[in-house]
């Protein structure tokens, strides 16, 4: 359909927004070297490697810009003048701190200058790329009559967005069995199908949307037929949209369409990222929280003697078992029927056993907050999840990413339900979007579609951001 279309908009916009930073760059070069002092060292380089380094200096710009969305979101508006704020100043910051690393010799205030003038020059060139396509997708010649065959949930959702992307579809009408007079947004709703027929005629560039995902094959094939004689273009909703509770996406092999799940986006070349960003990142924070570790084992050691480590088998990557490190927070005597309990009922009935210290079903929730095996120790230390230090060893090891899905107990296993399994589709991780979006405030059904969701959309900048959220809370000892 307009997948395509959608696609060359990305392009088009991300074109757009490079002119427009250029154009920003510029004003600030000309506004604080009035002199042209900068301009003629900048233009007494090597030629290739001037241009190397402008690229390379819009393609992190663009590249920030991906990974905030900017490139889902062209239609304007208030999110999109956010996303646009929010890209540059990233983008700013990253430009920054790459310029310092590699010692480039220019000036501070001309990049400030350029990310001021950055936010006005991209928000205009995207207003002016936006009046163009719109006025392009206007003409006659280029505008598709579309019919949504199916007056459903589905049928009303493809409506919904394709009025709500800029393409060059403009819906006519729906056509369904349902009785006449109904309406959807001032399109009508035609009765039986044979009226493909007539908005064929009608319309001779008719195009139509075949949504009817639990309709018998028979009947699929019924319609398609009917548009085929009537050299009417076709697509088709398949049954498959209402079995998984996920995404869809289609690969080709030869000629032959594969319609699978979305699966992760942490393999290859990004998990090579992910690890290196891991790598890095734990071995700072364990050089800066060494004192704070050793500190909290003399603690534990002084109440409650030893062990100071807790080490519990939990469910990584896979299904694949690790060794999970943490430094003690119960006595040590302490066993986990308690934990075990709360979990079951957790995943069973989800936010409502998250609730600590409510009745539901005859049964009194386990209040993990209230936990009598927790040291006077341990409790300051879940407090602000000082007792998780030792998991920064684990993502050393690979055992365990900074950001990720939370590591599962090997007993949660056994409830699981089939799509539950899809959150073992990456390296746990000590923090992650559960973590900083309500964690056991959430029903357990809602944790594994965030960790799906950051799963499949993952990005560098999403882990970047994900720490940065989970400071703030981590110092306010809210803990996760």
């Amino acid at each position: 359909m307009f997948a395509g279309e959608l696609r060359k908009q990305k392009a088009f916009f991300a074109v757009v927004d490079a002119i427009a930073l250029l154009n920003a760059f510029g004003a600030a070069l000309a506004i604080h070297d009035p002199a042209h002092a900068q301009e003629a060292r900048l233009l007494g380089t090597d030629t290739r490697l001037l241009f190397l380094g402008v690229a390379g200096v819009v393609a992190v710009w663009i590249w920030v810009f991906r990974a905030v969305d900017l490139y889902r979101m062209r239609a304007g508006g208030a999110k999109e003048t956010a996303a646009v704020v929010r890209g540059c100043t990233y983008a700013a910051i990253l430009s920054l701190i790459v310029g310092f690393l590699l010692h480039f010799d220019g000036s501070r205030l001309t990049i400030g200058l350029a990310y001021t003038f950055s936010i006005p020059a991209v928000l205009v060139g995207r207003a002016l790329a936006r009046n163009l396509v719109r006025r392009i997708y206007s003409n006659p010649r280029i505008t598709i009559p579309l019919a949504i065959i199916g007056f459903n949930d589905v049928g009303r959702y493809l409506f919904d967005q394709v009025t709500s992307e800029m393409t060059f579809y403009e819906p006519v009408g729906f056509v369904d069995d349902s009785p006449e007079g109904r309406q959807y947004h001032g399109l009508p709703v035609l009765q039986g199908i044979s009226s493909v027929t007539e908005l064929a005629k009608l319309y001779p560039c008719l195009e139509v949307a075949i949504a009817l995902p639990d309709a018998a094959r028979s009947e699929h094939e019924d319609i398609i037929e009917m548009c085929e004689e009537n050299r009417v273009r076709w697509w088709l909703v398949p049954w498959v949209f209402n079995a998984p509770p996920a995404g869809l996406k289609v690969d080709m092999m030869g000629v032959v369409p594969l319609l699978t799940l979305r699966g992760s986006n942490i393999e290859g070349l990004n998990f090579i990222v992910k690890r290196g960003f891991d790598v890095l990142a734990a071995s700072i924070l364990l050089v800066m929280t060494a004192p704070i570790l050793m500190l909290a084992a003399f603690a534990i050691w002084l109440e409650d003697g030893e062990p100071v480590f807790f080490r519990q088998t939990r469910i990584g990557i896979r299904g694949e078992e690790f060794d999970f490190l943490k430094l003690r927070s119960m006595r040590s005597a302490a066993g986990d029927n308690a934990h075990r309990e709360y979990v079951k009922k957790w995943i069973r009935l989800g936010e409502r056993a998250a609730a600590n210290g409510t009745e539901q079903d005859g049964d009194r929730v386990y209040k993990l907050t209230d936990d009598k095996r927790i040291t006077r120790v341990g409790r300051i230390m879940r407090r602000y999840r000082i007792d998780e230090l030792p998991q920064i060893i684990n993502v050393l090891r690979g055992d365990m990413s900074l950001i990720g899905p939370r590591p599962a107990l090997p007993y949660e296993l056994e409830l699981y339900k089939g799509w539950h399994r899809r959150r073992l589709d990456a390296v746990p991780g000590i923090t992650g979007l559960w973590q900083v979006s309500g964690g056991n405030r959430l029903s357990f059904d809602d944790m594994v579609r965030l960790d799906v969701k950051y799963i499949e959309d993952w990005s560098l900048i999403s882990d970047i951001k994900i720490l940065a959220r989970t400071v703030p809370v981590l110092l306010r000892g809210e803990g996760l």
